[in-house]
């Protein structure tokens, strides 16, 4: 068993150990009064803590999300930002928030990258959370402003190589600033990293011309290449998005694969009624099933992926496993 596995088993024991599949075991044999409180919620407003700010491709998801689920339980869903400090202030509130499934979380790849990128966390991401369902999935993409003469991924690499030092990448996040030192690393290069406190400012500076270069997810970057205000050139993975028919994957350039997604999910803080995660749960998958919401999503750049609570318990606990390999191998450590 390689290092890796063995860190994988060790978080999973961890987070059985802390009870964060109990939820899921619970669901099989709820008791009466389990399932009256699951028919009996929500009877008041909702709230989903976004650990980002307005305006990027998370906030835009838990929106058409919280729509959706506001009509299905007749009750205000109200989307909260609360960006700040690599969205460990958001994930915070939603872990220090009362078990009562009236506040949801809505986390993206920093809740797993947190782990390994910060020496500190004032919240535990595998004890004090219940993962409820994934919502959806897209790829990472790399951007360039329309100031910036490469057209594709090969030549902004020589480009990089011609004016070392001279280019630079926004980052507004663990997940965008690894997209960024993974891509150097493929490349060969030295991009400069520039870091934001939102994805939506680190946007709006790419489409400014303020700086040359951007990842993030596709969700948040596919809008503003259809409308022309920046450039894609490549996507994560190992093959084109269907979102996004005429960008390339990075895997064709040779260099090989960049493997970096994003994903968008719900938890809940630990102790919430397991009747309450099994029904945000259903619907959320119910509401996925519905070719409108669907087509939204898809308009965002996102595809629609829900989960079982075990399943995304299991994602999470893999996810934090494989980008803490990524990211040693990067030579970025926790500060």
């Amino acid at each position: 068993m390689n290092g890796a596995a063995r860190f994988r088993e060790l978080l999973l024991a961890r987070a059985i150990a802390a009870g964060a599949t109990a939820y899921v075991l619970a669901l099989a044999g709820l008791v009466t009064t389990g399932s009256v409180a699951a028919q009996a919620y929500p009877n008041a407003a909702v709230r989903i803590i976004v650990p980002y700010g307005p305006g990027g491709g998370t906030d835009n998801i838990a929106r058409a999300l919280a729509e959706r689920l506001s009509k299905r339980w007749n009750q205000p869903v109200i989307v909260e930002n609360r960006p700040g400090a690599e969205a460990v202030v958001g994930t915070e509130a939603i872990a220090r928030a009362p078990a009562d499934g009236y506040t949801l979380g809505f986390v993206a790849p920093g809740h797993t990258l947190n782990p390994s990128t910060r020496a500190k966390l004032p919240y535990d991401t595998l004890k004090d959370f219940v993962p409820i369902t994934m919502v959806a999935q897209t790829p990472f993409a790399l951007a360039v402003s329309n100031d910036t003469p490469a057209r594709t991924a090969q030549e902004l690499a020589a480009l990089a190589k011609a004016q070392p030092g001279k280019l630079a990448y926004a980052s507004a996040d663990a997940s965008s600033r690894l997209a960024g030192e993974m891509f150097n690393a493929l490349a060969g290069v030295q991009i400069l990293n520039v870091q934001y406190k939102s994805i939506a400012n680190a946007i709006t500076d790419l489409v400014g011309g303020h700086v040359q270069i951007g990842y993030a997810s596709l969700s948040s970057l596919l809008p503003h290449h259809a409308s022309g205000k920046v450039r894609l050139l490549a996507v994560s993975g190992n093959e084109r998005s269907p979102l996004a028919p005429d960008v390339p994957a990075l895997s064709e350039t040779g260099w090989g694969a960049w493997e970096i997604s994003a994903w968008y999910g719900l938890c809940a803080p630990a102790g919430t009624p397991a009747a309450v995660v099994a029904k945000v749960q259903q619907d959320v998958a119910q509401i996925s099933a519905d070719p409108e919401y669907r087509a939204a999503l898809l308009r965002l750049g996102a595809v629609p992926l829900t989960t079982t609570p075990e399943g995304f318990a299991k994602f999470i606990v893999d996810d934090i496993a494989k980008t803490s390999k990524i990211l040693k191998a990067a030579g970025i450590h926790p500060q």
